[in-house]
Protein backbone atom coordinates (compact mmCIF):
# COMPACT_ATOMS: atom_id res chain seq x y z
CA UNK A 1 0.00 0.00 0.00
CA UNK A 2 2.81 2.40 0.91
CA UNK A 3 4.58 1.56 -2.36
CA UNK A 4 1.43 2.31 -4.37
CA UNK A 5 1.01 5.61 -2.54
CA UNK A 6 4.66 6.55 -3.19
CA UNK A 7 4.36 5.75 -6.88
CA UNK A 8 1.16 7.75 -7.13
CA UNK A 9 2.77 10.76 -5.46
CA UNK A 10 5.84 10.49 -7.72
CA UNK A 11 3.66 10.36 -10.85
CA UNK A 12 1.59 13.31 -9.69
CA UNK A 13 4.65 15.48 -8.95
CA UNK A 14 6.33 14.64 -12.25
CA UNK A 15 3.14 15.30 -14.20
CA UNK A 16 2.71 18.65 -12.50
CA UNK A 17 6.30 19.66 -13.14
CA UNK A 18 6.40 18.56 -16.75
CA UNK A 19 3.15 20.25 -17.65
CA UNK A 20 4.21 23.59 -16.20
CA UNK A 21 4.40 26.39 -18.76
CA UNK A 22 7.10 28.13 -16.74
CA UNK A 23 10.40 27.01 -15.34
CA UNK A 24 9.51 23.70 -13.73
CA UNK A 25 11.31 24.29 -10.45
CA UNK A 26 8.84 25.81 -8.03
CA UNK A 27 10.80 24.88 -4.89
CA UNK A 28 14.15 23.24 -4.16
CA UNK A 29 12.19 20.63 -2.23
CA UNK A 30 10.80 19.26 -5.52
CA UNK A 31 11.45 15.52 -5.58
CA UNK A 32 12.05 13.08 -8.42
CA UNK A 33 11.30 9.74 -6.83
CA UNK A 34 13.85 9.32 -4.04
CA UNK A 35 16.07 12.14 -5.35
CA UNK A 36 15.61 15.53 -3.68
CA UNK A 37 16.54 18.85 -5.19
CA UNK A 38 18.26 20.97 -2.59
CA UNK A 39 18.51 24.66 -1.90
CA UNK A 40 21.20 26.26 -4.11
CA UNK A 41 24.50 26.97 -2.39
CA UNK A 42 26.89 29.86 -3.11
CA UNK A 43 29.39 27.43 -4.63
CA UNK A 44 26.85 26.37 -7.26
CA UNK A 45 26.95 29.91 -8.66
CA UNK A 46 30.74 30.29 -8.56
CA UNK A 47 33.88 28.79 -10.02
CA UNK A 48 37.66 29.21 -10.03
CA UNK A 49 37.53 31.88 -12.73
CA UNK A 50 35.39 34.10 -10.47
CA UNK A 51 34.23 36.27 -13.38
CA UNK A 52 30.72 34.79 -13.84
CA UNK A 53 28.06 34.04 -11.22
CA UNK A 54 24.77 32.53 -12.41
CA UNK A 55 22.62 31.10 -9.62
CA UNK A 56 20.67 27.88 -10.22
CA UNK A 57 17.20 27.27 -8.85
CA UNK A 58 18.30 24.05 -7.20
CA UNK A 59 21.19 21.69 -6.57
CA UNK A 60 21.26 17.92 -6.82
CA UNK A 61 23.71 15.67 -5.00
CA UNK A 62 23.24 12.27 -6.63
CA UNK A 63 24.14 9.08 -4.85
CA UNK A 64 24.34 7.08 -8.07
CA UNK A 65 24.15 7.23 -11.85
CA UNK A 66 20.54 6.09 -11.50
CA UNK A 67 19.72 9.29 -9.60
CA UNK A 68 21.12 11.39 -12.43
CA UNK A 69 19.25 9.28 -14.98
CA UNK A 70 15.98 9.71 -13.13
CA UNK A 71 16.36 13.49 -13.17
CA UNK A 72 17.35 13.78 -16.83
CA UNK A 73 14.71 11.31 -18.00
CA UNK A 74 11.99 13.37 -16.34
CA UNK A 75 13.31 16.64 -17.74
CA UNK A 76 13.70 15.36 -21.30
CA UNK A 77 10.31 13.69 -21.67
CA UNK A 78 9.09 15.08 -25.03
CA UNK A 79 5.92 17.02 -25.62
CA UNK A 80 5.09 17.75 -21.96
CA UNK A 81 6.39 21.25 -21.39
CA UNK A 82 7.01 24.45 -23.28
CA UNK A 83 10.53 25.05 -22.03
CA UNK A 84 13.38 22.69 -21.15
CA UNK A 85 15.21 23.14 -17.86
CA UNK A 86 18.99 23.43 -18.01
CA UNK A 87 21.29 21.08 -16.09
CA UNK A 88 25.00 21.55 -15.50
CA UNK A 89 27.42 19.00 -14.03
CA UNK A 90 29.77 20.55 -11.47
CA UNK A 91 32.84 18.73 -10.22
CA UNK A 92 35.58 20.61 -8.40
CA UNK A 93 34.33 23.96 -9.65
CA UNK A 94 37.52 24.78 -11.55
CA UNK A 95 35.80 26.19 -14.64
CA UNK A 96 36.90 29.64 -15.74
CA UNK A 97 33.83 31.33 -17.18
CA UNK A 98 30.68 29.82 -15.71
CA UNK A 99 30.79 26.65 -17.82
CA UNK A 100 29.52 24.50 -14.90
CA UNK A 101 26.75 26.90 -13.91
CA UNK A 102 23.04 26.76 -14.79
CA UNK A 103 21.12 30.00 -14.39
CA UNK A 104 17.66 29.17 -13.10
CA UNK A 105 18.28 25.46 -13.66
CA UNK A 106 19.84 22.58 -11.76
CA UNK A 107 23.49 22.03 -10.85
CA UNK A 108 24.40 18.36 -10.40
CA UNK A 109 27.31 18.11 -7.96
CA UNK A 110 29.22 15.08 -9.20
CA UNK A 111 31.48 14.98 -6.14
CA UNK A 112 28.47 13.38 -4.40
CA UNK A 113 28.68 10.33 -6.70
CA UNK A 114 30.52 7.22 -5.46
CA UNK A 115 34.25 7.94 -5.73
CA UNK A 116 35.71 4.48 -5.19
CA UNK A 117 38.84 3.67 -7.23
CA UNK A 118 39.05 -0.01 -8.19
CA UNK A 119 42.40 -1.16 -9.59
CA UNK A 120 42.60 -4.30 -11.75
CA UNK A 121 45.68 -6.00 -13.22
CA UNK A 122 45.32 -8.37 -16.16
CA UNK A 123 47.56 -9.91 -18.76
CA UNK A 124 46.40 -7.41 -21.35
CA UNK A 125 47.13 -4.48 -19.02
CA UNK A 126 46.13 -2.81 -15.79
CA UNK A 127 43.35 -0.28 -15.40
CA UNK A 128 41.38 1.61 -12.77
CA UNK A 129 37.61 2.00 -12.64
CA UNK A 130 36.96 5.39 -11.08
CA UNK A 131 33.98 7.58 -10.30
CA UNK A 132 33.36 10.61 -12.45
CA UNK A 133 33.39 12.79 -9.35
CA UNK A 134 36.71 11.46 -8.04
CA UNK A 135 39.65 13.87 -7.97
CA UNK A 136 42.73 12.86 -9.92
CA UNK A 137 44.78 13.08 -6.73
CA UNK A 138 42.47 10.45 -5.20
CA UNK A 139 42.98 8.24 -8.25
CA UNK A 140 46.75 8.65 -7.97
CA UNK A 141 46.87 7.85 -4.27
CA UNK A 142 44.87 4.64 -4.68
CA UNK A 143 46.74 3.46 -7.78
CA UNK A 144 50.12 4.05 -6.15
CA UNK A 145 49.17 1.55 -3.45
CA UNK A 146 49.34 -1.06 -6.24
CA UNK A 147 52.52 0.42 -7.72
CA UNK A 148 50.60 1.75 -10.71
CA UNK A 149 49.47 5.10 -12.12
CA UNK A 150 47.66 6.59 -15.13
CA UNK A 151 49.90 7.67 -18.00
CA UNK A 152 48.52 11.13 -18.75
CA UNK A 153 47.81 13.89 -16.25
CA UNK A 154 46.76 17.46 -15.66
CA UNK A 155 49.15 19.86 -13.95
CA UNK A 156 46.67 20.37 -11.09
CA UNK A 157 45.40 17.15 -9.56
CA UNK A 158 42.44 18.53 -7.59
CA UNK A 159 40.10 18.32 -10.58
CA UNK A 160 37.48 15.65 -11.18
CA UNK A 161 37.85 12.80 -13.63
CA UNK A 162 34.60 13.69 -15.36
CA UNK A 163 35.60 17.33 -15.57
CA UNK A 164 38.91 16.90 -17.34
CA UNK A 165 37.59 14.15 -19.63
CA UNK A 166 34.85 16.54 -20.73
CA UNK A 167 37.53 18.98 -21.89
CA UNK A 168 40.83 17.31 -22.73
CA UNK A 169 43.23 17.06 -19.82
CA UNK A 170 46.80 18.05 -20.64
CA UNK A 171 50.18 18.21 -18.97
CA UNK A 172 53.78 17.50 -19.90
CA UNK A 173 53.11 13.80 -20.59
CA UNK A 174 50.68 14.60 -23.43
CA UNK A 175 53.39 14.74 -26.12
CA UNK A 176 54.11 11.08 -25.35
CA UNK A 177 50.78 9.55 -24.32
CA UNK A 178 48.30 12.10 -25.62
CA UNK A 179 45.83 14.05 -23.48
CA UNK A 180 43.73 12.33 -20.85
CA UNK A 181 40.88 11.90 -23.33
CA UNK A 182 43.22 9.69 -25.40
CA UNK A 183 43.76 7.47 -22.37
CA UNK A 184 40.30 6.10 -21.61
CA UNK A 185 39.14 2.51 -22.11
CA UNK A 186 35.50 2.80 -21.14
CA UNK A 187 32.94 5.25 -19.77
CA UNK A 188 29.62 5.12 -17.98
CA UNK A 189 27.54 8.08 -19.17
CA UNK A 190 24.07 9.38 -18.40
CA UNK A 191 22.83 10.98 -21.63
CA UNK A 192 20.61 14.02 -21.88
CA UNK A 193 17.63 11.69 -22.31
CA UNK A 194 18.33 9.93 -19.02
CA UNK A 195 19.80 6.73 -20.45
CA UNK A 196 22.69 5.11 -18.56
CA UNK A 197 25.13 3.80 -21.16
CA UNK A 198 28.40 1.92 -20.83
CA UNK A 199 30.45 2.91 -23.84
CA UNK A 200 33.91 2.36 -25.32
CA UNK A 201 35.63 2.53 -28.72
CA UNK A 202 33.76 -0.67 -29.66
CA UNK A 203 30.56 -0.37 -27.61
CA UNK A 204 28.35 2.65 -28.35
CA UNK A 205 31.43 4.37 -29.84
CA UNK A 206 29.57 7.46 -31.06
CA UNK A 207 28.61 8.39 -27.49
CA UNK A 208 32.06 7.47 -26.16
CA UNK A 209 33.88 9.78 -28.54
CA UNK A 210 31.22 12.49 -28.34
CA UNK A 211 31.54 12.81 -24.56
CA UNK A 212 35.35 12.92 -24.56
CA UNK A 213 36.18 16.58 -24.98
CA UNK A 214 32.45 17.19 -25.45
CA UNK A 215 32.19 20.11 -23.00
CA UNK A 216 29.40 18.40 -21.06
CA UNK A 217 26.99 18.66 -24.00
CA UNK A 218 26.04 15.02 -24.51
CA UNK A 219 26.02 13.36 -21.11
CA UNK A 220 27.34 13.33 -17.57
CA UNK A 221 30.31 11.02 -16.98
CA UNK A 222 29.64 8.91 -13.89
CA UNK A 223 32.40 6.27 -14.26
CA UNK A 224 35.60 5.92 -16.29
CA UNK A 225 38.07 3.11 -16.91
CA UNK A 226 41.62 4.48 -17.13
CA UNK A 227 44.64 2.45 -18.37
CA UNK A 228 47.57 2.25 -15.97
CA UNK A 229 51.33 1.83 -16.20
CA UNK A 230 53.99 0.92 -13.66
CA UNK A 231 54.58 3.93 -11.44
CA UNK A 232 58.20 5.03 -10.99
CA UNK A 233 59.28 5.54 -7.38
CA UNK A 234 61.34 8.59 -8.33
CA UNK A 235 61.57 11.18 -11.08
CA UNK A 236 64.58 13.19 -12.19
CA UNK A 237 63.21 16.73 -12.72
CA UNK A 238 65.25 19.19 -14.79
CA UNK A 239 65.00 22.89 -15.58
CA UNK A 240 67.08 24.79 -18.13
CA UNK A 241 66.90 28.57 -18.71
CA UNK A 242 67.07 30.43 -22.03
CA UNK A 243 67.32 34.00 -23.28
CA UNK A 244 66.18 33.19 -26.84
CA UNK A 245 62.61 32.15 -27.70
CA UNK A 246 63.78 30.48 -30.90
CA UNK A 247 66.34 28.34 -29.06
CA UNK A 248 63.84 27.60 -26.31
CA UNK A 249 61.19 26.27 -28.70
CA UNK A 250 63.78 24.46 -30.82
CA UNK A 251 65.01 22.54 -27.79
CA UNK A 252 61.45 21.76 -26.71
CA UNK A 253 60.72 20.23 -30.09
CA UNK A 254 63.94 18.23 -29.83
CA UNK A 255 62.81 16.89 -26.45
CA UNK A 256 59.37 15.78 -27.66
CA UNK A 257 61.11 13.90 -30.47
CA UNK A 258 62.77 11.66 -27.83
CA UNK A 259 59.87 9.82 -26.15
CA UNK A 260 62.11 6.82 -25.45
CA UNK A 261 64.26 8.99 -23.19
CA UNK A 262 62.01 11.75 -21.88
CA UNK A 263 58.70 11.33 -20.05
CA UNK A 264 57.52 14.90 -19.51
CA UNK A 265 58.12 18.23 -21.28
CA UNK A 266 56.77 21.67 -20.40
CA UNK A 267 58.10 25.22 -20.33
CA UNK A 268 57.26 28.74 -19.24
CA UNK A 269 58.12 32.37 -19.74
CA UNK A 270 60.07 34.19 -17.03
CA UNK A 271 58.72 37.75 -17.14
CA UNK A 272 59.96 39.27 -13.89
CA UNK A 273 61.53 38.53 -10.52
CA UNK A 274 58.17 37.45 -9.13
CA UNK A 275 57.60 34.85 -11.86
CA UNK A 276 61.12 33.53 -11.28
CA UNK A 277 60.50 33.18 -7.53
CA UNK A 278 56.99 31.73 -7.84
CA UNK A 279 58.09 29.17 -10.42
CA UNK A 280 60.71 27.95 -7.95
CA UNK A 281 58.25 27.33 -5.09
CA UNK A 282 57.73 23.67 -5.99
CA UNK A 283 61.20 23.02 -7.46
CA UNK A 284 63.32 21.76 -4.53
CA UNK A 285 66.75 22.68 -5.86
CA UNK A 286 68.90 25.75 -5.60
CA UNK A 287 68.66 27.81 -8.78
CA UNK A 288 71.49 30.29 -9.35
CA UNK A 289 69.96 31.94 -12.38
CA UNK A 290 70.07 35.76 -12.14
CA UNK A 291 68.45 37.31 -15.23
CA UNK A 292 68.67 41.01 -16.00
CA UNK A 293 65.03 41.96 -16.50
CA UNK A 294 65.94 45.60 -17.01
CA UNK A 295 68.03 44.92 -20.10
CA UNK A 296 66.87 45.60 -23.63
CA UNK A 297 66.00 42.74 -25.98
CA UNK A 298 67.49 44.63 -28.93
CA UNK A 299 64.07 45.71 -30.22
CA UNK A 300 63.23 48.32 -27.62
CA UNK A 301 61.42 45.99 -25.17
CA UNK A 302 62.48 44.52 -21.85
CA UNK A 303 64.15 41.17 -22.10
CA UNK A 304 62.11 38.03 -21.48
CA UNK A 305 63.60 34.73 -20.37
CA UNK A 306 62.33 31.20 -20.78
CA UNK A 307 62.59 27.92 -18.93
CA UNK A 308 62.24 24.36 -20.19
CA UNK A 309 61.42 21.66 -17.71
CA UNK A 310 61.55 17.97 -18.47
CA UNK A 311 61.50 14.79 -16.45
CA UNK A 312 62.85 11.26 -16.73
CA UNK A 313 61.33 8.32 -14.87
CA UNK A 314 63.93 6.20 -13.15
CA UNK A 315 62.29 2.82 -13.93
CA UNK A 316 62.46 3.43 -17.66
CA UNK A 317 66.23 2.94 -17.80
CA UNK A 318 66.54 -0.07 -15.48
CA UNK A 319 68.02 -2.31 -18.17
CA UNK A 320 70.56 0.18 -19.49
CA UNK A 321 71.51 3.45 -17.87
CA UNK A 322 70.35 5.34 -14.83
CA UNK A 323 67.99 8.28 -15.03
CA UNK A 324 70.91 10.54 -14.13
CA UNK A 325 72.88 9.29 -17.09
CA UNK A 326 69.91 9.86 -19.40
CA UNK A 327 69.54 13.43 -18.11
CA UNK A 328 73.21 14.09 -18.84
CA UNK A 329 72.81 12.63 -22.33
CA UNK A 330 69.76 14.76 -23.05
CA UNK A 331 71.29 17.96 -21.65
CA UNK A 332 74.27 17.57 -23.97
CA UNK A 333 71.88 17.76 -26.91
CA UNK A 334 70.29 21.02 -25.75
CA UNK A 335 71.47 24.55 -26.53
CA UNK A 336 70.70 26.38 -23.28
CA UNK A 337 73.29 28.94 -22.10
CA UNK A 338 75.69 27.01 -19.88
CA UNK A 339 75.63 26.45 -16.92
CA UNK A 340 71.95 27.28 -16.37
CA UNK A 341 70.47 23.79 -16.03
CA UNK A 342 69.36 22.39 -12.69
CA UNK A 343 68.33 18.87 -11.75
CA UNK A 344 66.72 17.28 -8.71
CA UNK A 345 65.34 13.85 -7.81
CA UNK A 346 61.87 13.81 -6.29
CA UNK A 347 59.22 11.24 -5.40
CA UNK A 348 56.78 10.54 -8.23
CA UNK A 349 53.78 11.66 -6.18
CA UNK A 350 55.48 14.92 -5.21
CA UNK A 351 56.34 15.63 -8.84
CA UNK A 352 52.78 15.11 -10.04
CA UNK A 353 51.42 17.10 -7.09
CA UNK A 354 53.86 20.01 -7.60
CA UNK A 355 51.17 22.63 -8.31
CA UNK A 356 49.71 22.07 -4.83
CA UNK A 357 52.68 23.93 -3.38
CA UNK A 358 52.06 26.82 -5.75
CA UNK A 359 48.41 26.82 -4.67
CA UNK A 360 49.45 27.04 -1.01
CA UNK A 361 51.76 29.94 -1.84
CA UNK A 362 48.96 31.81 -3.62
CA UNK A 363 46.55 31.14 -0.77
CA UNK A 364 49.04 32.54 1.72
CA UNK A 365 49.19 35.76 -0.33
CA UNK A 366 45.41 36.00 -0.79
CA UNK A 367 45.65 35.27 -4.51
CA UNK A 368 43.78 31.97 -4.81
CA UNK A 369 40.14 32.94 -4.29
CA UNK A 370 40.35 35.86 -6.69
CA UNK A 371 39.37 36.39 -10.34
CA UNK A 372 41.43 34.35 -12.80
CA UNK A 373 41.07 35.80 -16.31
CA UNK A 374 43.00 32.98 -17.97
CA UNK A 375 43.77 32.38 -21.62
CA UNK A 376 44.57 28.96 -23.09
CA UNK A 377 45.30 28.67 -26.80
CA UNK A 378 46.60 25.88 -29.06
CA UNK A 379 48.84 27.48 -31.70
CA UNK A 380 50.29 25.65 -34.76
CA UNK A 381 54.08 25.62 -34.67
CA UNK A 382 54.40 28.00 -37.62
CA UNK A 383 52.62 30.73 -35.65
CA UNK A 384 54.25 30.47 -32.22
CA UNK A 385 56.82 33.25 -32.53
CA UNK A 386 54.29 35.73 -33.88
CA UNK A 387 51.72 34.71 -31.28
CA UNK A 388 54.27 35.19 -28.49
CA UNK A 389 54.81 38.75 -29.70
CA UNK A 390 51.07 39.37 -29.87
CA UNK A 391 50.69 38.05 -26.34
CA UNK A 392 53.46 40.23 -24.96
CA UNK A 393 51.55 43.23 -26.23
CA UNK A 394 48.88 42.46 -23.60
CA UNK A 395 51.27 41.93 -20.66
CA UNK A 396 52.81 44.50 -18.35
CA UNK A 397 55.94 42.56 -17.44
CA UNK A 398 56.75 44.17 -14.12
CA UNK A 399 53.24 43.73 -12.70
CA UNK A 400 52.21 40.36 -14.12
CA UNK A 401 51.06 37.80 -11.50
CA UNK A 402 51.04 34.16 -12.58
CA UNK A 403 52.83 31.74 -14.91
CA UNK A 404 52.73 31.78 -18.69
CA UNK A 405 53.15 28.20 -19.86
CA UNK A 406 54.49 27.46 -23.34
CA UNK A 407 55.15 23.91 -24.53
CA UNK A 408 54.62 21.66 -27.56
CA UNK A 409 52.07 18.93 -28.12
CA UNK A 410 51.79 16.49 -31.02
CA UNK A 411 48.50 16.59 -32.90
CA UNK A 412 48.61 12.90 -33.83
CA UNK A 413 48.24 12.02 -30.14
CA UNK A 414 44.71 13.49 -30.24
CA UNK A 415 41.99 11.16 -31.51
CA UNK A 416 40.00 12.95 -34.19
CA UNK A 417 36.90 10.96 -33.27
CA UNK A 418 36.55 12.84 -29.98
CA UNK A 419 34.81 16.19 -29.73
CA UNK A 420 38.01 18.03 -28.78
CA UNK A 421 39.32 20.56 -31.28
CA UNK A 422 42.99 21.09 -32.14
CA UNK A 423 44.48 23.20 -34.95
CA UNK A 424 45.81 21.81 -38.18
CA UNK A 425 49.60 21.95 -38.22
CA UNK A 426 51.61 20.78 -41.24
CA UNK A 427 54.44 19.39 -39.10
CA UNK A 428 52.12 17.87 -36.51
CA UNK A 429 53.35 20.17 -33.73
CA UNK A 430 51.21 22.68 -31.85
CA UNK A 431 52.00 24.72 -28.76
CA UNK A 432 49.81 25.39 -25.78
CA UNK A 433 50.04 28.94 -24.45
CA UNK A 434 48.47 29.25 -21.00
CA UNK A 435 48.31 32.72 -19.46
CA UNK A 436 47.40 31.92 -15.85
CA UNK A 437 46.80 35.27 -14.15
CA UNK A 438 45.77 35.79 -10.54
CA UNK A 439 44.36 39.30 -10.14
CA UNK A 440 44.61 41.11 -6.82
CA UNK A 441 41.22 42.84 -6.27
CA UNK A 442 43.02 45.67 -4.48
CA UNK A 443 44.89 46.52 -7.69
CA UNK A 444 42.61 45.09 -10.40
CA UNK A 445 38.88 45.54 -9.93
CA UNK A 446 35.98 44.37 -12.07
CA UNK A 447 36.70 46.82 -14.90
CA UNK A 448 40.35 45.80 -14.94
CA UNK A 449 39.44 42.10 -15.12
CA UNK A 450 36.97 42.79 -17.91
CA UNK A 451 39.67 44.66 -19.80
CA UNK A 452 42.02 41.69 -19.51
CA UNK A 453 39.32 39.34 -20.81
CA UNK A 454 38.65 41.65 -23.75
CA UNK A 455 42.36 41.74 -24.61
CA UNK A 456 42.52 37.96 -24.42
CA UNK A 457 39.50 37.67 -26.68
CA UNK A 458 41.05 40.03 -29.20
CA UNK A 459 44.36 38.17 -29.25
CA UNK A 460 42.66 34.78 -29.48
CA UNK A 461 40.41 35.90 -32.33
CA UNK A 462 43.38 37.25 -34.24
CA UNK A 463 45.38 34.05 -33.70
CA UNK A 464 42.47 31.92 -34.85
CA UNK A 465 42.11 34.07 -37.97
CA UNK A 466 45.81 34.28 -38.83
CA UNK A 467 47.21 30.87 -37.83
CA UNK A 468 44.16 28.66 -37.37
CA UNK A 469 44.75 28.57 -33.60
CA UNK A 470 42.10 27.08 -31.32
CA UNK A 471 41.11 28.12 -27.82
CA UNK A 472 41.09 25.54 -25.03
CA UNK A 473 38.81 25.66 -21.96
CA UNK A 474 37.17 28.80 -23.35
CA UNK A 475 33.57 29.94 -23.48
CA UNK A 476 33.14 31.38 -26.94
CA UNK A 477 31.33 34.75 -27.04
CA UNK A 478 28.87 33.95 -29.84
CA UNK A 479 27.33 31.24 -31.96
CA UNK A 480 29.46 32.30 -34.90
CA UNK A 481 32.59 31.85 -32.78
CA UNK A 482 31.55 28.32 -31.81
CA UNK A 483 30.86 27.46 -35.43
CA UNK A 484 34.29 28.77 -36.44
CA UNK A 485 35.90 26.96 -33.52
CA UNK A 486 34.64 23.56 -34.64
CA UNK A 487 34.93 24.21 -38.36
CA UNK A 488 32.38 23.22 -40.98
CA UNK A 489 32.33 19.42 -40.76
CA UNK A 490 33.30 19.46 -37.09
CA UNK A 491 30.38 21.74 -36.29
CA UNK A 492 27.95 19.58 -38.25
CA UNK A 493 29.11 16.50 -36.35
CA UNK A 494 28.85 18.29 -32.99
CA UNK A 495 25.30 19.47 -33.72
CA UNK A 496 24.26 15.99 -34.90
CA UNK A 497 25.62 14.45 -31.71
CA UNK A 498 23.68 16.99 -29.66
CA UNK A 499 20.47 16.12 -31.50
CA UNK A 500 21.03 12.44 -30.78
CA UNK A 501 22.15 12.46 -27.15
CA UNK A 502 20.55 15.63 -25.75
CA UNK A 503 17.73 16.59 -28.13
CA UNK A 504 16.12 18.99 -25.64
CA UNK A 505 19.43 20.86 -25.15
CA UNK A 506 19.28 20.36 -21.39
CA UNK A 507 22.97 19.80 -20.66
CA UNK A 508 25.87 22.20 -20.37
CA UNK A 509 24.10 25.58 -20.60
CA UNK A 510 27.10 27.43 -19.18
CA UNK A 511 29.11 26.77 -22.34
CA UNK A 512 26.71 28.97 -24.31
CA UNK A 513 26.69 26.61 -27.30
CA UNK A 514 23.02 25.63 -27.45
CA UNK A 515 19.86 27.21 -26.08
CA UNK A 516 17.34 24.99 -24.25
CA UNK A 517 14.48 23.92 -26.53
CA UNK A 518 11.47 26.20 -26.21
CA UNK A 519 9.29 24.06 -28.47
CA UNK A 520 9.38 20.29 -27.82
CA UNK A 521 8.52 19.62 -31.46
CA UNK A 522 11.78 21.34 -32.41
CA UNK A 523 13.74 18.47 -30.93
CA UNK A 524 12.76 16.39 -33.93
CA UNK A 525 13.56 19.12 -36.45
CA UNK A 526 16.73 19.84 -38.37
CA UNK A 527 19.94 19.25 -36.41
CA UNK A 528 21.27 22.57 -37.68
CA UNK A 529 18.86 24.48 -35.42
CA UNK A 530 20.24 26.48 -32.52
CA UNK A 531 17.05 26.63 -30.48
Amino acid sequence: MELIKALYMYAAVVALLLCSSVNFIQSPSDVFGPVALLEPTPSAASDFGAVVSDAPAAVMRPGSAADVARLLAALSSPGRRRRATAVAARGAGHSLHGQAQARGGIVVETRALPRAVEVSSRRDGAYADVGGGALWVEVLEECLRAGLAPRSWTDYLYLTVGGTLSNGGISGQAFKHGPQISNVLQLEVVTGTGEVVTCSPTQSPELFFAVLGGLGQFGIITRARIPLQVAPPKVRWVRAFYDSFETFTGDQELLVSMPDLVDYVEGFMVLNEHSLRSSSVAFPAEVNFAPDFGSDDGEGAKKVYYCIEFAVHDFQQQDSASADHVVELVLRKLSYPRPHAYSVEVAYFDFLNRVRMEEESLRSRGLWDVPHPWLNVFVPSHGVAEFKDMLMGTVTQGEFEGPVLVYPLLTDRWDGNTSAVVPASPDGVMYVFSVLRSTDPARCGAACVEGILEEHSRVADEACRRFGAKQYLARQPSRAHWRDHFGGSGWDRFVARKARFDPMHILGPGQGIFLPRTDPAAAASSSSSWT
